[in-house]
């Protein structure tokens, strides 16, 4: 038998889990000396049925080890990190490190697992609003082609330019920091570049914000 009931669950060793709770009295959320639950380390290597029981039998699905990470910043597999989310988990928790789960799961380079996540609150990749702000830009710089020969127009389509990146980036790190969907203020930028850019070249754009939307 396992040690401690932190090495039982990272060991899948239900009964020996139960052994720790039931007749042992340990607390079924007792945190190790690092703040790792039970479910941390069940979740960690994926062992789903002791999950099942830790979670029926009252485990606390958003409970933090000292760096704020609950039990789903540990998750390898999206089956895993479904469980926990159907649970309750709170996909838009951000840590002491100011990273959220998927955040997390990039760095781990667990991307099934991010892109899950990222899906699932609506906060899309940074590399996807990076794509949104150059489509932007070349708009912007297309209109500056073909209206505008004089220096003082271009300056001051270059600086439109920049402020409304400058506002799009604004309002996805909002997003990022406190999990609130801003799509409505995401859309009303837009909006803004595409009545600047004219009808012919809106298209691009209009697609490219469609696809963020889906994310």
């Amino acid at each position: 038998m396992s040690h401690n009931i932190w090495l039982a669950a990272s060991d899948g060793d239900l009964a020996a889990v139960k052994a720790f709770i039931n007749e042992k009295g340990v607390s079924i959320n007792a945190q190790d000396e690092f703040g790792y639950s039970a479910l941390h380390a069940a979740a960690s290597y994926g062992h789903k049925e002791l999950i099942t029981y830790l979670l029926e039998n009252g485990a606390d699905v958003n409970i933090q080890d000292p760096e704020g990470d609950s039990p789903l910043f540990v998750c390898e597999t999206v089956d895993i990190a479904e469980m926990l989310v159907k649970a309750g988990a709170d996909a838009k928790h951000i840590n002491e490190n100011e990273m959220t789960a998927a955040e997390n799961a990039e760095e781990e380079e667990w991307l099934e697992v991010a892109h899950y996540l990222r899906e699932l609150t609506g906060v899309p990749h940074p590399d996807e609003v990076a794509e949104l702000e150059d489509d932007m830009s070349h708009l912007m710089d297309e209109k500056d082609s073909d209206d505008s020969s004089d220096d003082e127009d271009k300056k001051a389509n270059g600086e439109s330019s920049t402020a409304f990146k400058e506002r799009i980036e604004a309002i996805m790190k909002a997003s990022e920091a406190d999990g609130v969907d801003r799509d409505d203020e995401l859309k009303a930028v837009v909006a803004e570049i595409l009545a600047i850019a004219g009808p012919d070249a809106a298209a691009a754009l209009s697609e490219q914000l469609q696809a963020l939307e889906k994310k």
